[in-house]
């Protein structure tokens, strides 16, 4: 979608539309339950995509469009193909599989104050919706993006030779990108 000269001056290079696919995806699932994308576009990697540099290029890149922080959680340095669980809390994560294949285990949100009701007429509720839900298994392949929603856990558990990165994604989001089939708001990127 063109945007207009004037909306793209302060976004970051993105040739292969990586990026704003991505930034699409994710104010597209805002709000929403566990997703998968199958990008259109390469991701802009070059050389080793493990390196911090990569990962931090893509985050910058999506704050830029997102009108947010993003921030890359650490792998363990010691074994970065050890499995790993990782808490969304009050933001959104998004897994980016660079290479190989990770195995990942999404949680349901934790819904403390989620109950399900009573029976007609009653006043009270009975048992969590917690209690209901099963983990969403997911094979993420290279080139695959997971949404992992706010209040959710996943588990990763790579494959050897595998290269993910993890984002965590902040929400409400501002910037241009933040709502698809929009521009941005009034007095934003201006």
């Amino acid at each position: 979608m063109q945007w207009g000269q004037d909306d793209q001056e302060n976004e970051p290079v993105d040739e292969s539309g990586y990026l704003r696919e991505l930034a699409a995806f994710l104010s597209a699932r805002s709000g929403g339950g566990p997703a998968v994308l199958w990008t259109d576009y390469e991701p802009p990697v070059t050389g080793d995509p493990s390196t911090a540099e990569a990962a931090a290029a893509l985050a910058t890149g999506l704050s830029t469009l997102l009108g947010v922080t993003v921030r890359i959680l650490p792998q363990d340095p010691a074994d970065p193909h050890a499995a790993q669980m990782r808490q969304a809390g009050s933001e959104e994560l998004l897994v980016l599989q660079l290479s190989s294949v990770t195995d990942i285990l999404v949680g349901a949100p934790s819904a403390s104050t989620d109950t399900i009701p009573g029976p007609i007429g009653s006043t009270g509720s009975t048992a969590s919706t917690d209690a209901h839900r099963v983990p969403l298994a997911v094979r993420l392949r290279g080139g695959q993006a997971l949404f992992v929603p706010r209040r959710s856990t996943c588990t990763l558990l790579p494959e050897p030779g595998s290269r993910h990165a993890v984002l965590q994604i902040p929400t409400p989001r501002t910037g241009p990108r933040a709502r698809p089939g929009r521009g941005p708001g009034p007095g934003v990127g201006r």
